[in-house]
């Protein structure tokens, strides 16, 4: 059975229990994308290979009765008062509770000395001490992912508890030594009595001054495998975290919990887990009752493929300076020039997915240093073509300390006024920021200049591996708009014909050739008028216009007629003549050559009226 410690404040003060889930402060991330951050972070910093992989697994479950049992009495037997622990009991139905179990392999656990007094040898690993006992991170661990030690915070928040019992396996006097011991966090301090306590509480194996340690050995892991914990193989290093009573923020239940981690993992690790010719750095693994969830798998995501396809090709130049990519993709570095020094490199690439990826990553770059987790996604200027772009920027090693040295507890920012600087001196991390920021401006410029006064907003996002879509209707109704409502009674209809697209432009086959279909309808017109509608197709560039003479030989767009709802043919020819009003819905058909973006426009015009 394991013993209570209560941390008292000494004469000499102390630091309240919420400290580290105060240090996180505010934040735009989500409590499970806090949690995949912070865990997975202390999981990459402690692989034993600094060169190799490593697991990560997160499961929930219920427990059995046997085990909720066997938590209950024998290791949080003993309960504070005047903390959220001292409701455990509340949160067990029908006999049994809900653990959120997140573990990983190829890690060196949690070693070293097991009181935080004590000094190891020299080099010795402290995560022991490091992880359970203290609050902050030493110096001497220098800046890898996690630079502050304080986000384990956010392991306790995730508890409706504050609880987790934390098991770990690490090489300690020559050989592997089990460990395993209760902790509790973001309770308040308190008085009871005449004493005052820190709000931080410990249950384990009493010492000879009252201060609890670690059950170590087979007892250790016997206990661990008892509750159901995944524990490594008992010659094999790793640690174990089990959340008691997970918490339900944002989620109804145990699957949509663990789907919320495994999203998180896809949408800040996804770096980790492409294969780059020797598998993923991280293997995933998710589940919930027994059932697994799926992993990240970047590139078969309508949105993150463009990330990923992104970092490989600036992965790819950053190895080979000479290596080139297609014109979907460009390379820009950015560096300072008082001092000149080589900041990082920029890649992105024009969107070419089959559907809308949606507005939040749209338009924006992956802000990347080592070790390779995104810190953020940074908004730039949208191209005045309409189709999103994706990019990536990874820092240069020389300039790692300063991109970490910039980032709040939570990892999840560059901020330039906390990069540390000279006096006077520039500040890098700002210009790095500036200079990513007017890269796409410049960009947007050029396009809404090249583009010829074509609406972005009708812009179709199309053609994954076939090419891109672009419509622009000229004259009123340019823009993609909603079809228009009933006209009100006794109004007029307009006099002035236009032509409105209905929606994105779709791909289908015809004849065994891809082609792309626009759907619009007209609107306006004299009653008994005939209306000319004109499309034509031109091949886009990089930067948004339109290209003025194709590749000799390259595959242009070819007009293959105009359609009715039903399919039917109306007319093959690129002018199609109907008279006002006209109210079905006509689509334009054209072919869609491979790896191109093409920009479709249409105009339409009054031919005659009745009666002249």
């Amino acid at each position: 059975m394991l013993s209570l410690y209560r941390q008292q404040y000494g004469a000499d003060g102390g630091l309240d229990a919420r400290s580290a889930d105060n240090a996180i402060g505010r934040t735009s991330l989500g409590l499970w994308d806090l949690v995949l951050r912070e865990s997975l972070q202390n999981s990459w910093d402690a692989r034993v290979d600094r060169a190799g992989h490593i697991s990560y697994s997160v499961d929930e479950y219920e427990m059995t009765e046997d085990q909720t049992r066997i938590l209950t009495n024998d290791v949080f037997s003993q309960l504070p008062p005047n903390c959220r622990s001292t409701g455990l009991h509340k949160h067990i139905f029908h006999k049994r509770i809900r653990v959120l179990v997140i573990e990983d392999g190829d890690t060196r656990g949690l070693g070293g000395p097991i009181r935080a007094d004590v000094s190891g040898k020299s080099g010795e690993s402290r995560d022991f001490v490091d992880f359970v006992r203290n609050l902050g991170r030493s110096t001497s661990k220098g800046l890898e992912g996690g630079t502050y030690g304080l986000g384990k915070g956010v392991l306790y928040r995730a508890s409706q508890v504050g609880l987790c019992l934390v098991y770990s396996q690490a090489n300690y006097k020559g050989a592997v030594e089990p460990r395993l011991i209760g902790v509790s966090g973001g309770d308040g301090d308190y008085d009871d009595g005449a004493s005052r306590y820190t709000g931080r509480n410990w249950w384990g194996v009493p010492g000879v001054d009252g201060i609890v340690d670690p059950l170590v050995g087979r007892a250790a892991r016997d206990l661990a495998k008892s509750l159901g914990m995944r524990i490594p193989s008992s010659e094999s290093t790793g640690t174990s975290i089990m959340v008691i009573a997970p918490d339900f923020a944002g989620v109804k239940n145990g699957r949509e919990r663990v789907s919320a981690i495994a999203d998180a993992a896809l949408k800040w690790a996804w770096p980790h887990a492409l294969d780059l010719g020797k598998g993923p750095d991280i293997r995933f693994n998710f589940s919930a009752d027994g059932a697994d969830i799926p992993g990240p798998q970047p590139l078969d995501h309508p949105v993150f493929r463009e990330f990923a396809s992104a970092y490989m090709e600036g992965r790819q130049r950053i190895l080979d300076a000479d290596h080139t990519s297609n014109w979907q993709t460009t390379f820009t570095r950015i560096s300072s020039r008082r001092p000149k020094r080589y900041l990082g490199l920029l890649t992105h690439r024009m969107s070419h997915t089959p559907v809308a990826t949606g507005a939040e990553l749209e338009n924006t770059v992956a802000l990347l240093r080592d070790p390779r987790m995104v810190v953020k996604y940074l908004s730039v200027a949208a191209p005045p073509n309409g189709v999103p772009v994706f990019g990536v920027f990874i820092s240069s090693p020389e300039m790692n300390e300063k991109f970490a040295e910039s980032e709040p507890v939570t990892h999840d920012d560059w901020v330039y006024r906390q990069a540390t600087v000279e006096k006077n001196a520039p500040n890098p991390v700002r210009i790095a920021l500036d200079n990513i920021r007017d890269t796409f401006r410049s960009l947007s410029a050029k396009g809404a200049a090249a583009g010829d006064g074509v609406h972005s907003r009708g812009a179709s996002r199309v053609a994954a591996a076939l090419g891109g879509l672009l419509a622009g209707f000229s004259g009123t109704g340019a823009e993609l708009q909603p079809p228009a409502g009933p006209s009100a009674p006794g109004s007029r209809r307009s006099r002035r014909a236009a032509v409105r697209l209905l929606t994105s432009a779709s791909l289908d086959l015809l004849d065994g050739e891809v082609v792309a279909k626009y759907s619009f309808s007209l609107t306006g017109g004299t009653p008994g008028s005939s209306l000319a509608v004109r499309v034509a197709a031109r091949v886009v560039t990089e930067s948004g216009g339109n290209e003025s003479e194709g590749p000799l030989g390259a595959e242009l767009p070819r007009f293959a007629g105009w359609i009715s709802p039903s399919g039917s043919l109306l007319s093959s020819g690129e002018v199609l003549t109907v008279l006002a009003p006209y109210d079905d819905e006509i689509t334009a058909v054209f072919t869609q050559p491979a790896d191109t973006a093409i920009r479709v426009s249409a105009s339409v015009e009054e031919l005659e009226f009745a009666g002249h």
